[in-house]
């Protein structure tokens, strides 16, 4: 059986973080012969922090509290800490059905990298909310024009990779927001390893954090990501 590094990025996700995490628990328990959750406490203001400290006696969980806000910031404080042979992320959240993100790893034997697509015949059907679908063409746009990254979903927020991906990337990052998948995905395909996507449906989630007012910010990093590094 393989071993599995979740980590699991959390902004203010008291609500949600406990029955993730027993979830994720009850499902990869049974299918990986070493398991570690690494959260990532990610510039919160609420009580996850000290909920994910409650529950270390019951789960094989490692807590990072990073002060900064920023997903690709929570990231990479996360995959550096993994221990195990696959490395990958899913939200805070739950955002997909444990079964499915079970047969996207399988993908693993034929690929170097998987990462989740919510897309499917280039259908929006399951995008969950008009500032989602406005988020995801932007990202998709921007990862064609800008990086030749020809996938159909850069920002669904699972992704699993053999562990020798992660230690052959170089770790200074530019992109320290939700952009960071695109440069991830961008140093991946320069490495020349082989990325499959896996279409997955998302459940319906009132803990969105994806706000529109984050763009600029996010097109700014990657222009200095693609033109000035």
């Amino acid at each position: 059986m393989r071993s599995l590094s979740l980590v699991i990025p959390a902004h203010n996700a008291e609500r949600s973080i406990e029955k993730s995490i027993l979830e994720y628990f009850n499902v990869f328990s049974k299918h990986f012969k070493k398991l570690e959750f690494i959260i990532v406490c990610n510039a919160c203001k609420d009580k996850t922090f000290e909920i994910c400290n409650s529950l270390k006696s019951r789960y094989p969980l490692k807590i990072i509290n990073v002060p900064e806000r920023g997903k690709g910031n929570a990231l990479v404080k996360g995959f550096n800490q993994a221990e195990n042979s696959i490395i990958g992320f899913l939200d805070a959240d739950n955002p997909f059905q444990l079964e499915e993100i079970l047969k996207m790893i399988n993908f693993l034997e034929d690929a170097d990298i998987v990462i989740g697509t919510k897309f499917k015949h280039r259908s929006m059907k399951y995008q969950t909310s008009t500032s989602r679908r406005f988020f995801s063409i932007s990202n998709a746009l921007v990862s064609k024009i800008l990086f030749r990254i020809y996938l159909s979903d850069t920002q669904a927020g699972a992704k699993f990779m053999n562990r020798y991906v992660w230690d052959s990337l170089e770790k200074n990052f530019i992109c320290t927001g939700f952009e960071f998948d695109i440069e991830l995905l961008y140093r991946i395909q320069q490495k020349k390893f082989r990325i499959k996507e896996y279409f997955l449906i998302p459940k319906e989630s009132d803990y969105s954090t994806v706000k529109l007012r984050i763009l600029p910010g996010m097109l700014k990093r990657l222009f200095i990501l693609r033109f000035l590094k």
